[in-house]
């Protein structure tokens, strides 16, 4: 459609093709199109008696009874060049909520990118706000293209992990250099863009860390959905492998490397076996980088789950003075930064069909656990919850702590990853709504 204005009066000529082929001239005033902000822009003469202006509203169902006030500026009530002032709409003073610094970038990127349809939300009031709010944590998501989400939430977990992350970046020196630490460059590579709004580029990430985890656990080379805890568990295995390999690379240089996982999440639990018989005693120690834990049946807490098991066992063992049973007894020797706690809801049943379990956890804050060299107190800082109501099919989310801010904000910011959206919650909202789907629990410890 072409269209053009006529230079000798302020008639806008539309010209409109015919389907039949020919072409049709109509004309129609109109008044308040152009208004002259700058002597460069093109001046247009306005008349100076306005024509009132007739709603469609009107046109159908009438005019009302009282009748409208209608004001049509000029150029006389505003001096030329004066530009207009925007008005500001009560939505945008209330509830208005700074971003963070590490935020702005991801802010500016999504405001170049908002079309018709955000400028629209924009007018809504209240919902505007929560839907701005919403897209403000965006580039903080992962992408799911091909059932990642096992994957994405694993990731979004480990990240919240700020002293672990931090080991891995002020080591870099060692471990880039190495071409057998392929996963954690690829780890590192997906922190370095953890708040990039590139899709794209994200997905590439992905991938490959995806494909360095499936070169020592072929496994997880297909698309298909995945265990969280069996990957996740995977992942720390590989990295700590890579441990002597970078150390004596490390040493060559003149330097020091200190694993991260072994730092930060790995434990020792000592097993104390007694005889029934002559009593005696048999201690053996095992390191660990996270617990399995039984449910309670109809529901229990965490520090129940870990009462049950550490509790003393009876077993069958065959001891030297002829006795066939023992008592076990587990205890924690040290305890971690970060004590990774994995709930069994997932079982088989006597005729090997894999069942889920949906017995309720009571989640909270604090939990204070024993250990030989005392007592240590962890705040929850993480969890990954399947979502789903049988074993054979469901999606894994990530409930993590915000690390812009200390454990003890009267705030309690967190934020739920749920694949590439992302929304604000708190640690409170988490304990309450995860209890029949938490899965893996992160614990972190106060020094």
């Amino acid at each position: 459609m072409h269209r053009g204005f006529h230079p000798k009066s302020s008639t806008l000529r539309l010209y409109t093709k015919r389907r039949e082929g020919g072409r049709g001239l109509r004309s129609a005033k109109v008044e308040d199109v152009f208004r002259q902000t700058d002597s460069s822009e093109r001046s247009v003469t306005i008349p100076d008696t306005p024509t009132e202006k007739i709603l469609w509203l009107y046109r159908l169902f009438g005019r009302p009874t009282k009748k409208r006030q209608c004001s049509v500026a000029t150029s006389e009530d505003k001096p030329s060049g004066s530009k207009k002032k925007a008005k500001k709409r009560w939505w945008r003073r209330k509830n208005k909520v700074a971003p963070s610094p590490e935020e702005e970038e991801c802010s500016k990127e999504e405001k170049r990118r908002e079309g018709p349809e955000d400028q629209k939300a924009k007018m809504m009031g209240a919902k505007s706000v929560s839907t701005r709010q919403t897209r403000r944590y965006k580039c903080r998501g992962f992408p799911n293209p091909a059932q990642f989400c096992y994957m994405n939430s694993c990731l979004q977990s480990l990240l919240t992990l700020e002293d672990f992350v931090g080991a891995f970046r002020s080591q870099e020196q060692v471990w880039s250099s190495d071409p057998e630490a392929a996963l954690i460059r690829a780890f590192m590579d997906i922190r370095e863009s953890h708040l990039s709004p590139d899709a794209h580029r994200k997905i590439r990430l992905l991938v490959a860390f995806k494909e360095a985890v499936s070169v020592w656990a072929p496994e997880f080379q297909d698309f298909d959905q995945k265990d969280a805890h069996e990957f996740l568990t995977s992942v720390l295995d590989q990295m700590r492998s890579l441990c002597p390999q970078l150390q004596a690379a490390a040493a060559s240089e003149g330097r020091i490397y200190s694993c991260p996982v072994e730092d930060h999440l790995v434990f020792k639990m000592q097993k104390t076996k007694t005889c029934k018989g002559c009593g005696a005693v048999s201690i053996t120690e095992e390191e660990f980088t996270n617990l399995s834990l039984d449910l309670i049946p109809g529901g229990g807490t965490v520090e129940e789950m870990l009462r049950c098991y550490l509790k003393e066992t009876e077993l069958d063992y065959n001891c030297e003075c002829g006795a066939t049973t023992s008592c076990q007894r587990l205890s924690f020797v040290n305890l971690p930064k970060v004590l990774m706690l994995h709930l069994k809801r997932f079982r088989f049943t006597p005729s090997f069909q894999l069942q889920k379990v949906h017995d309720p956890v009571d989640l909270f804050r604090d939990l204070v656990v024993s250990s030989n060299q005392g007592d240590g107190c962890l705040s929850l800082v993480s969890t990954i919850s399947h979502v789903s109501y049988t074993a054979e099919c469901g999606h894994y989310i990530c409930d993590g702590v915000d690390v812009n801010v200390a454990q003890e904000d009267p705030t309690d910011r967190w934020f739920t990853y749920n694949d590439e959206e992302v929304t604000e919650t708190t640690g409170k909202a988490v304990c309450d709504e995860r209890k029949n789907v938490s899965y893996i629990l992160f614990y972190k410890r106060h020094d």
